[in-house]
């Protein structure tokens, strides 16, 4: 298992450009500070992982030894159903979560970031179980296997033309395209569900060829 390195302190980001959600701004900072640890470490000690379910398990533990070692109150409850989440509840006897993670494989051989029965973005669109229907704010982490941060920016990009042009069961449009994100993540993007409710997702990718 990968092992936090406990006495290395984070880089912390101290601008926050989001006048609400103070507890969500400080899980997004965490974010930002703990997965390029978690990417260094991973590099480190080279690991036999590429399947995504089972990074994600290492991750979601990594997470939970990162944030009892800063003392920050939040559980970090691995999800297991059509395919793996993480979900970040107030460190509390029955709380609901107030966070939702899905990670995805970024390599020529998955191109389910956007789209699809496992599709990502997508089944953040038709809230589906486990995909945070009753949040505002969630993320996506990118496991990058091959080719780079900006080559996969105009991929997925790519992918949402495609489903802004063609005819699908569920509105898509040019909102859905990530953007950079200078503040809390690599890239964010706004979606609206089938609801008609709104989400935005945060967008952290990590170099794990």
């Amino acid at each position: 298992m990968i092992k936090n390195q406990i006495n290395n302190q984070p880089q912390i980001f101290l601008e926050f450009s989001l006048p609400e959600h103070q507890t969500i701004k400080r899980i997004l900072l965490f974010l930002k500070n703990v997965l390029p640890e978690f990417e260094r470490d991973f590099h480190i000690q080279q690991p036999n992982l590429r399947i995504e379910d089972d990074i994600s398990k290492q991750l979601s533990s990594y997470f939970q030894e990162k944030a009892k070692s800063e003392n920050l109150l939040f559980e970090f409850d691995a999800k297991r159903g059509v395919d793996f989440n993480i979900h970040i509840s107030p460190l509390k006897l029955g709380a609901a979560s107030i966070f939702c993670i899905e990670a995805k494989r970024l390599s020529r051989q998955h191109n389910d970031y956007v789209r699809g029965e496992t599709g990502g973005i997508e089944r953040f669109k038709r809230e589906c179980k486990g995909f945070g229907k009753h949040l505002s704010i969630s993320a996506m982490i990118g496991y990058v296997q091959e080719n780079t941060f900006e080559h996969w920016e105009q991929r997925i990009n790519y992918w949402i033309d495609e489903l802004i042009n063609s005819s699908t069961d569920i509105e898509w449009n040019t909102e859905d395209k990530i953007i950079a994100d200078d503040n809390f993540a690599h890239y964010k993007s706004s979606h609206t569900r089938v609801s008609g409710t709104s989400i935005i997702l945060f967008h952290y990718w990590i170099s794990l060829n």
